[in-house]
């Protein structure tokens, strides 16, 4: 699976799998500040951040922002019920209503799955600090909905999911537990989320770079057997949804929030884009790092060679698929909540 990832990204060489754990330090004093009139504990990060000093190593910047995670999640546990604890792993902390023994395979896989993805994101990957990643595992659909509910417009609609990545605040993930066949390749692509959430990158980016990263460590998932639709049914879908028009949804980042076939077909396009992008590695890393949301990436283009709308050329066929970010305004461009 390893293998798989690497080629797929041709990173810089792996580091050592046995990274020390961070050196305890004591924790600066948190004054933890809260939104109101939310039905579940969501803390106010940037009154929180005021608290940050200048003089702080990377080390005491990455005790505050985990104690104040923590801090967080105990008061969400105790928000959501007596079932719910938070557990903690060298890079993580998890609420789940999970008993601990149970957890604890969970965390193993998420620190591992970290490594790899670290691994073959190179230098694209974010780097440790900031605290740890935050893990929301709900027991209940209800309560997961309820809980993402927070990050979008009041009375909108969204794509049912298995997990997100909330690229808002502390970013976080937020996991459904009724749904475990998932859970595992939830993690992988909403962990290339979290480590990509530095970058203002296009969501055709982001979600075609962690698609490929879930389908590199879950093979079975690219299988065409596993798709609701044949290759031939999905090019048939492809041909008859999009227009010049319509496209300038998918390069806002709109279209992925669609609850009809644009958003099945916008990770597909994702996908198919990002591998052909990924093949020149020595032009896909400045491209990502270039890249950005207001304009889907056509500026960047020049480290690939040519413009990104080739990509979706090569997918679709020829027609005018150029980014227009100057009409955007209106289409519900893609927000902070990534799937």
């Amino acid at each position: 699976m390893l293998d798989r990832l690497r080629n797929l990204f041709k990173a810089a060489p792996a580091e050592s799998p046995h990274t020390p754990a961070p050196v305890p330090v004591p924790v600066p004093e948190i004054a933890m500040h809260w939104w109101d009139q939310t039905r579940q504990p969501i803390p106010d990060w940037e009154r929180i951040a005021q608290a940050e000093r200048e003089d702080w190593t990377d080390p005491q910047r990455d005790a505050f922002w985990t104690a104040a995670a923590e801090q967080w999640l105990q008061a969400l546990a105790q928000s959501l019920g007596p079932d719910y604890r938070v557990l903690s792993s060298e890079r993580f902390l998890l609420l789940t209503a999970l008993e601990p023994a149970d957890a604890q395979p969970f965390l193993k896989f998420c620190e591992s799955a970290r490594r790899w993805i670290v691994r073959n994101l190179g230098p694209l990957a974010h780097p440790v600090g900031g605290g740890k990643h935050v893990c929301l595992m709900f027991m209940q659909d209800d309560e997961y909905y309820d809980y993402i509910a927070h990050y979008y417009p009041e009375g909108g609609e969204y794509a049912m999911s298995a997990g997100m990545f909330v690229n808002a605040g502390y970013g976080h993930f937020a996991l459904c537990e009724s749904d475990a066949d998932a859970m595992h390749p939830t993690i992988a692509h909403e962990l290339t989320h979290a480590l990509l959430s530095h970058l203002p990158i296009p969501t055709w980016v982001n979600e075609g770079m962690a698609v490929n990263t879930e389908h590199s460590l879950f093979p079975r998932l690219a299988d065409p057997r596993a798709s609701l639709y044949t290759p031939k049914e999905i090019a048939q879908k492809h041909a008859a949804f999009w227009t010049p028009d319509r496209v300038q949804e998918y390069w806002s980042g709109a279209a992925f929030h669609r609850t009809d076939d644009g958003n099945l077909l916008s990770y597909d396009l994702a996908k198919k884009m990002i591998g052909l992008a990924a093949r020149d590695h020595a032009a896909f890393v400045p491209f990502v790092m270039a890249a950005h949301r207001d304009d889907a990436g056509q500026a960047a283009g020049e480290h690939l060679g040519y413009p990104v709308q080739h990509l979706l050329e090569a997918v679709l066929g020829q027609d005018d698929w150029t980014p227009r970010p100057e009409g955007w305004n209106g289409l519900g461009a893609a927000g902070s909540a990534g799937a």
